[in-house]
């Protein structure tokens, strides 16, 4: 199933801001804290962007897209996240999107300099995700456990908040029941499927991943401590 704001070729037109809205809180407002929708709305009108919510994605939890030709910037998040994780990747992908505008009116700006494009998590994508992320630092929207541990995330945010272990922790505890647990509580040697497909045995750990073998291949891999497995019978 997949949720959109726009249509699938959406031309590079401003919406009606009340449309808009509304069209905002009955897709994304199930899948938000409750406080944090209306903040979510004023930001997505402000600058409105091309919003999808699809399937869960094993190798990413969202992404974005800059304009081409046509076409408005895209966002999609993947429908499967707890609504804190969601509301953390979604403010993430948006962040890109004020990182984009802000460089383009750079360019249409007269200037002997040319202005070199943006690294994708550089300090102008740091500074607009922790800007962006300000109004929800609160009990109102956050629990008591998560917001410590996502403001300390925030003073020097990675690539995904999966990338860091305390946060992907402390989120993971919001989603639904399972039969998975991270890579990293299995001990050396365990066997494991990785989203229920191939067979893993896990070996010695190199930075933040896993040294994997699979079984199914015999190929070595690396794998995120912090991946979902089901651990499988020896």
């Amino acid at each position: 199933m997949q949720l959109s704001l726009f249509q699938s070729k959406p031309t590079i037109t401003r919406p009606d801001s009340a449309l808009l809205a509304e069209k905002i809180r009955s897709v994304l407002g199930p899948r938000l804290p409750a406080a944090a929708v209306e903040i979510v709305v004023e930001q997505i009108v402000e600058n409105p962007i091309s919003l999808k919510v699809v399937r869960e994605r094993t190798s990413k939890s969202g992404d974005f897209r800059a304009p081409h030709k046509n076409e408005t910037a895209r966002i999609t998040v993947n429908g499967n996240l707890n609504p804190y994780a969601f509301l953390i990747t979604l403010v993430h992908e948006l962040a890109h999107h004020h990182v984009t505008l802000h460089h383009t009116r750079a360019l249409q700006k007269f200037s002997l300099r040319r202005k070199k494009r943006p690294l994708p998590h550089g300090s102008e994508w740091k500074d607009l995700f922790r800007y962006l992320m300000e109004p929800y630092l609160n009990h109102e929207i956050f629990p008591f456990d998560i917001l410590p541990v996502l403001k300390q995330y925030l003073e020097n945010p990675k690539a995904s908040s999966s990338a860091d272990h305390h946060l992907s922790k402390v989120l993971k505890k919001y989603d639904p029941p399972d039969d998975t647990i991270r890579l990293e509580e299995l001990p050396f040697d365990a066997i494991f499927t990785l989203h229920g497909k191939r067979t893993f045995r896990k070996k010695e750990k190199i930075r933040s991943r896993y040294r994997c073998i699979c079984l199914n291949n015999n190929r070595m891999y690396l794998v995120s401590a912090n991946a979902p497995v089901e651990k499988a019978d020896e």
